[in-house]
């Protein structure tokens, strides 16, 4: 850890020297050394540290445990973020519905069946599959294409209301 943020942590908690080396089970004179970069600190006492001055200044907390390669949530000062919509939806709706849902999009689209969508939609997504190609790059790419087509609504057909 860089002796800047040992510094700073020791003016967040208002701990002298001798004091931070009390917090962390070591002697002033090793602080010193530490500060000076003669030696450097084990990330078990950079967690120690972070833990002393999350409730005093999150940001550099946050720091320190970034400079010693974990984070205030490994460290349990955080919880983890809440899960994406996306798994939330998939917890409340099976599957197979959220399939459905996504050929009947594409149906409507298209003014077509279901039916008649649903072997083309295999074979699309198959493909991308095949090819490596994610759902996020697809769906800018066709986006796109429909914009600059001027296909970006479905067309009517002639002769229906």
């Amino acid at each position: 850890m860089s002796s800047l943020l040992l510094t700073e942590a020791g003016w967040a908690l208002h701990k002298s020297q001798a004091k931070i080396g009390e917090l962390l089970g070591v002697s002033r004179r090793t602080v010193v050394r530490w500060v000076s970069g003669e030696h450097k600190f084990s990330p078990a006492q950079a967690a120690t540290l972070a833990r002393a001055v999350y409730p005093v200044d999150t940001a550099l907390a946050a720091r320190i445990a970034a400079e010693c390669g974990t984070s205030l949530e490994k460290l349990g000062l955080v919880a983890a973020p809440a899960p994406v919509a996306k798994e939330a939806s998939e917890a409340r709706l099976p599957r197979a519905r959220l399939v459905q849902l996504v050929v009947l999009a594409a149906a409507e689209a298209l003014d077509a069946s279901p039916r008649a969508v649903r072997p083309a939609l295999g074979a699309a997504f198959e493909t991308a599959r095949e090819l490596g190609l994610d759902l996020d790059l697809l769906a800018e790419v066709l986006g796109k294409s429909a914009a600059t087509s001027g296909e970006a609504r479905p067309r009517e057909r002639k002769g229906r209301r």
